[in-house]
This record gives C-alpha cells, sequence and structure tokens, in this order.
C-alpha cells in the first residue's frame, strides 16, 4: 500500500491514509491531480490542505472538489495542483520601470528570492548546496512567464533541474543536474528502433507586424547538426521551408522567437527504447535520455516532458512521456503574445518490463512480482507515518 499524507493549511501532518485514488501529473502541461479518499482514518479535510507521499515528490495542494452521487452513495474528488502546478500559477514579472526581471547570484539564492517575490517561500523550502552562478541573467522570451517554464529555463541555462522532494513537513526544492541516460542504450545491450529525421524544417522565415511590403520579415536557417543562425547553408533540394506568423512581432521579437521557434524543430529523429527499472524509476522531467547503435552511428536524444503518477487499489504505477514539441504537418506555424504549445511523441519509452508502449508515453505497470520494491517504499512511508503520531495527535 503507498500511504498517503495529509496536512492542513500549515503543513501539519493531520493523518497518514492509504485508501486512496490518485492521479496526479507534473512537467510541461497538466500540473495537477485528482484524489479520492475512502479511509475511516481520513480527517475532514477542506480547500487548502495539502497532500504527499512522504520522500518523493508526489505531492500538492487541494484547491477544488467534485461530488458525484449515484445510487444514494456520495464520493468526493480532491482536485488540485501539483508543486508544479503551484509555480505554474505564478507569474515571473519585470519591476516597475524596468524592462525585464534580472537575477544574480548563486543559483539557491536565486531561487529563495524568486520563491519569495512570488508568495511561495513559506511552501518550498529552498535545500540545495549548488554553487552555480548566475551574472545578471534576464527572464527575455517571454518577459511575463509562469514561475515554473521560467525556472526550469533559468536552471536549464546551468544544466540544472528543479527536484521535490517532501520530507517530515517540508517541501524541499533542490536543484540538481540533469540527468543523462547514455551508454545503457546500445544495440548490444538492448533491443530499441530509431528514425532518424532529415525532413525536418531548416529554413523558417519569420512574419512580424505591419502590412505588405512593410511586413517585417526574418529569416533563420539550421545546419545539417541542427545549429540555428542566419546563415544558409542547406540549399537546393536539401532546403526544407516554412513560415512563421506572429503578426503583433515587433523586430526584437520577431527574431528571438523564429529563431527559437526553429530550434525547437531540430528534432533529430525519433526511437522507441526498453530501460531498466533501475535506471526509468530515476527519471525526472527535464532528464535527457540518449539512444546510439555502434553499427549505423544513429544517436538520438529525448527529453522527459511530463510525469505522471497514479495509485489504484493500493498499486502505484508510474508513467513518463518525452519528447520535443510537435511539428506542424502542413509547415506553416504562428506565434502570440503568450507562448506556449503542444508537446508530445516524437520519443517513447519504457520504463521496466512486460510493459506497454502507447504513442509517446511510457506505460510502466506494477506487477504482482514486482511489488517487493513498493512494499518496501510503503513500509518506510508507515514508519514515517508513525513518526508523525504525536504530531498529529496533538494538532487533533
Amino acid at each position: 500500500m503507498a500511504d498517503v499524507i495529509l496536512a492542513d493549511g500549515k503543513l501539519t501532518p493531520r493523518a497518514s491514509v492509504s485508501q486512496v485514488t490518485l492521479d496526479w501529473a507534473c512537467g510541461t502541461d497538466e500540473n495537477d491531480f485528482e484524489l479520492t479518499i475512502d479511509d475511516a482514518l481520513a480527517p475532514n479535510i477542506s480547500q487548502g490542505w495539502y497532500f504527499w507521499l512522504d520522500g518523493s515528490d508526489v505531492g500538492g495542494r487541494i484547491v477544488d472538489r467534485r461530488v458525484s452521487v449515484a445510487g444514494g452513495m456520495s464520493t468526493t474528488t480532491w482536485i488540485g495542483q501539483s508543486w508544479t502546478g503551484m509555480l505554474a500559477a505564478k507569474i515571473l514579472q519585470p519591476d516597475a520601470n524596468q524592462d525585464y526581471l534580472t537575477v544574480s547570484g548563486k543559483l539557491p539564492d536565486i531561487l529563495k528570492n524568486l520563491l519569495k517575490r512570488i508568495g511561495l517561500d513559506t511552501v518550498f523550502t529552498v535545500d540545495s548546496s549548488d554553487a552555480s552562478i548566475l551574472s545578471n541573467w534576464m527572464f527575455q522570451n517571454p518577459r511575463y512567464v509562469d514561475a515554473y517554464t521560467g525556472l526550469r529555463t533559468l536552471l536549464a541555462s546551468c544544466g540544472r533541474r528543479l527536484d521535490f522532494k517532501a520530507s517530515g513537513n517540508k517541501i524541499l526544492l533542490g536543484i540538481v543536474p540533469v540527468q543523462t541516460i547514455t551508454n545503457t542504450i546500445d544495440s548490444d545491450l538492448v533491443d530499441f528502433k530509431a528514425e532518424t529525421n532529415r525532413r525536418a524544417v531548416n529554413h523558417l522565415i519569420g512574419l512580424g507586424s505591419q502590412e505588405l511590403k512593410n511586413r517585417l520579415v526574418v529569416n533563420y536557417f539550421a545546419d545539417a547538426t541542427g545549429v540555428v543562425s542566419q546563415t544558409q547553408t542547406l540549399v537546393g533540394a536539401d532546403e526544407v521551408c516554412a513560415t512563421y506568423d506572429y503578426s503583433n512581432a515587433d523586430l526584437s521579437t520577431l527574431q528571438s522567437e523564429t529563431k527559437k521557434h526553429l530550434q525547437e524543430l531540430q528534432t533529430g529523429g525519433s526511437v522507441e527504447v526498453t530501460l531498466s527499472d533501475e535506471v526509468g524509476d530515476g527519471l525526472r522531467v527535464d532528464d535527457k535520455i540518449v539512444a546510439a547503435d555502434q553499427s549505423s552511428g544513429v544517436n538520438v536524444t529525448a527529453v522527459v516532458t511530463k510525469r505522471i503518477v497514479k495509485i489504484d487499489s493500493g498499486i502505484l504505477t508510474s508513467t513518463f512521456e518525452v519528447g520535443l514539441p510537435v511539428q506542424s504537418a502542413n509547415a506553416n506555424y504562428s506565434g502570440s503574445s503568450s507562448s506556449g504549445g503542444s508537446t508530445g511523441g516524437g520519443v517513447s519509452l519504457t520504463a521496466g518490463r512486460g510493459l506497454s508502449i502507447s504513442g509517446g508515453t511510457i506505460n510502466a505497470e506494477v506487477a504482482s512480482e514486482d511489488l517487493d520494491s513498493v512494499r518496501q517504499t510503503a513500509e518506510s512511508a508507515n514508519r514515517t507515518a508513525s513518526g508523525f503520531a504525536a504530531q498529529i495527535g496533538k494538532a487533533n
């Protein structure tokens, strides 16, 4: 059984329950959860409470509820934001009379200041000894960005990612190097299927504000290795051209967004692989997977974009989505003042054995013979939960 800690609005643990159904997600989209509790030990909870699986990144804040009545029986489903969803609900914006929000200093100090800026320093505790230093780093594209996207972008510039962990009555926010799983995936070790993509757009024409002959136009090019610049190297039959319509953009915005969008289109290809349980269980959003075949020299990199955790009938399952933004079939793209986009397949991988692949999704079902590790986690959670007993009793 996977035990869930329920805590009040001050992050004070009130109960540990096991009879739950959970659908939780974090990553490029969703960043929310649905939690149904059918446990006699559950207290009367309400909006503003928290839940978490101790020692993991799974948890969040309850915001809404859904009540369903069928056959005279009432079921309440609590709906809320995962930790990443709480960050995504905040906006990082420039100070008054400033063009950009600019930060400097050690990464842990920057995160502490930004959390205080958006009012979440009472929820998250920065727990990192990372010594990386940034100088005059600016949130530029976009200038107004949700805090989750902004922090991911900032940390990515240093090869780092966010790391959430619930410990006791604290939600720790760590900074760790991006994990790149490589040299593990090889045709000599596992079976995999890879497909290169030389059909990707390599010449993108950005169309900005104004009309007809006065319209702003910029050109960006990708070379054979996917490097983007304003110098064209692929011409004639090798050129793959498309337009990027951003009708309200000024020149500076049009240049940066056209370049950024063309970079996103350089996917390199797709890959399907099977990873061991040990490797798959350690993946988090923004980690990378590299697949390589010695005989053909094919090398493809995939990025974890979403992590989904479900609990049903006491069984915990994990799903990962990996890849880059989906390319449009008509090779014409548009932009707007609020950046966004869809994500998904291009790459899929399976964490574990005897599991299934569906599109760009890993389905990591836990079979009965695999429950030893889950049972150990549950026993550890039970010990942690029992440690809360005095505190919970005092709070009640």
